[in-house]
């Protein structure tokens, strides 16, 4: 990814879309996923695409997975329905406007959890 688009955090710079595979990884029901920050805080954003049943059980896994893989905390984690992650005609996720809808409180998560 470009220069522009890593994260910082504590000090280090981090490519979103490597925290994005991890996190796709971690479950058959994670389709999408985008990470952006907030305040010092690592937010992912997983859609699900399975049944509502399993959106508790993603928590923990997106948290650990990122733990192992990236060494990071993950500050809170957004479980919303297929389709939300916005995506522009090129196919490029629009992390930061997905980051606006998050703080706008637009989003209509089916579950939030602040680690």
């Amino acid at each position: 990814g470009s220069l522009d688009e890593t994260l910082e955090l504590r000090g280090l710079r981090y490519h979103p879309i490597d925290i994005e595979t991890s996190v796709s990884r971690a479950h058959r029901s994670i389709g999408e996923s985008a990470v952006f920050t907030w305040t010092n805080l690592l937010v992912v954003v997983a859609e699900l695409c399975g049944s509502e049943q399993d959106a508790l059980d993603l928590v923990p896994l997106v948290t650990n997975v990122v733990l192992e893989e990236h060494h990071l905390i993950v500050g809170v984690v957004v479980i919303v329905d297929p389709g939300v992650i916005p995506i522009n005609s090129r196919g490029e996720k629009q992390r930061m406007h997905l980051r606006d809808s998050f703080l706008a409180d637009q989003l209509d998560p089916i579950y939030v959890a602040y680690n």
